[in-house]
């Protein structure tokens, strides 16, 4: 079958027919014109639909047969039983991507088996191609197009998003970080998540790949496609199914076949990506590749205000395969001086008692500034105070380290504790090039899991 060209069909379609939208517009009445309107999509917009005349203020045909101007992509959203003629129609016309969004294939019985079958072998007598069913379809922010019937924000981060589920779609921030360009496989009866994760690593703006997926139905070809991406941008799986309950779920959901739980975990690593477990490690991951330096190497400076924080951190840093930075002599001797003489300074560096002398602001800047210098050093954990905004104006911790973090060549993760502690973490998600972590224990995964790929991408590189 035809596969090249698909990608920008798909993701960048310069015109589309929806096939079966919402006969109503506006709020609630969940039509994807409404969002493509939104969005600013520029492209050639037609409707089919047998009982109206127009929607939304386009006019609407009756059937894909009396569509006169050609189309580069079809979204399919009609009754189950009249999908593989559309399909069929659709072939006719020259279109050569379709997407299919609604339920009750595979996933559902053994009627909706055959009809998916039919539908792929009325899309191959054309030599065309079918995401889904069972699907959001695709969303791409930097080209102002989605199919989604859900109102989606658009946002132009350099985020990529291959899954399995509309979930991830509409809490792509929540689950992901957020996504400039994604695509749901839904069912996959055609287009592989695999095909989808070729398609979105050719787009150079993009820094990170997050993957949910449901099932492995190639694993050969997973491991060489992600392998060859991986080795210049990071792939962050999330892959379900791993109990036999979980499994069953996955078939009854998209009709994947979950496979083997360590087989899948022996082709993530030669494939180089990096498998997570849980949701939250996921957008840690997702966030902290895509605005972060590289973490070469696993020697972790940490520069904190409280003892017992500094503590913590070295027993998880142990648990994760990173090591406290043998700061060198230079760097101590330069913090020393801030710091009462009672006080000997290693690693963590307990910066509370200088800071009651000197203040926070020139304190953190000095000590953030001669870690970051420090050959040792691969990455930074910092934690800070996120008090009253007359406060922390005074205080000046937030803007020093989001200023150290713009010039760093290194990833800096913050840990906020205090009475904002979420308010400030958002704020300081907004810019800069530091990270803010919920808890230190995820700060250190974060750091961990980014030495971990720099040290496979180097190896896959080298091969």
């Amino acid at each position: 079958m035809q596969t090249q060209g698909l990608d920008s069909l798909f993701l960048k379609p310069r015109s589309v027919v929806f096939v079966g939208v919402p006969r109503k517009s506006g709020p609630g009445a969940l039509n994807p014109v409404d969002n493509l309107r939104r969005w600013g999509y520029e492209g050639k917009v037609h409707l089919v639909h047998p009982h109206v005349r127009e929607i939304a203020g386009l006019p609407v045909l009756k059937g894909v047969s009396g569509l006169n101007d050609s189309a580069d992509l079809a979204v399919i959203s009609t009754p189950r039983e009249t999908v593989p003629l559309i399909v069929d129609q659709c072939g006719a016309k020259g279109i050569r991507a379709l997407i299919v969004t609604n339920q009750g294939f595979a996933e559902a019985d053994g009627r909706g088996r055959e009809l998916q079958d039919a539908m792929v072998e009325a899309a191959r007598r054309h030599n065309a191609r079918i995401l889904g069913p069972n699907t959001l379809g695709v969303s791409n922010a930097f080209e102002r197009f989605n199919s989604s019937f859900m109102p989606l924000e658009r946002e132009e981060v350099p985020i990529g998003l291959i899954c399995q589920s509309g979930v991830f779609f509409v809490g792509s921030k929540q689950l992901v970080g957020g996504m400039g360009i994604a695509v749901d496989v839904g069912n996959a009866c055609d287009v592989s998540a695999v095909d989808c994760l070729e398609w979105v690593a050719k787009d150079s703006r993009l820094k990170a790949i997050a993957v949910h997926m449901e099932g492995i139905p190639d694993g050969r070809r997973f491991v060489e496609v992600a392998r060859r991406i991986s080795s210049r941008v990071p792939i962050v799986v999330l892959k379900t199914g791993r109990s036999p309950e979980g499994a069953r779920a996955a078939a009854s959901h998209s009709g994947a076949l979950a496979g083997e739980d360590k087989v899948v975990d022996v082709a993530m690593q030669n494939a180089g990506v990096i498998r997570v477990d849980e949701t939250q490690d996921m957008v840690d991951l997702v966030r902290a590749f895509s605005r972060l330096p590289p973490m070469r190497g696993n020697k972790v400076a940490i520069v904190t205000l409280t003892g017992a924080g500094g503590i913590i951190l070295l027993d998880q840093m142990r648990r994760w395969g990173l090591e406290p930075a043998r700061l060198a002599e230079s760097t101590l001797k330069q913090v020393q001086q801030l710091a009462p003489e009672w006080m000997p300074l290693s690693n963590p560096i307990d910066i509370w008692p200088a800071l009651m002398k000197h203040g926070m602001r020139k304190v953190y800047r000095m000590t953030l500034r001669d870690v970051l210098r420090d050959p040792e050093v691969s990455g930074v954990i910092c934690v800070a105070l996120a008090l009253e905004p007359a406060e922390q104006a005074s205080l000046g911790a937030l803007e020093v380290i989001r200023d150290s973090s713009e010039k760093a060549e290194k990833p800096i993760v913050v840990w906020f504790y205090g009475s904002r502690r979420e308010e400030t973490a958002r704020q300081f998600q907004e810019s800069g090039r530091a990270l803010a972590v919920p808890s230190l224990e995820r700060g250190v995964r974060v750091l961990a899991r980014m030495a971990q790929y720099e040290s496979r991408r180097q190896t896959l590189a080298m091969r």
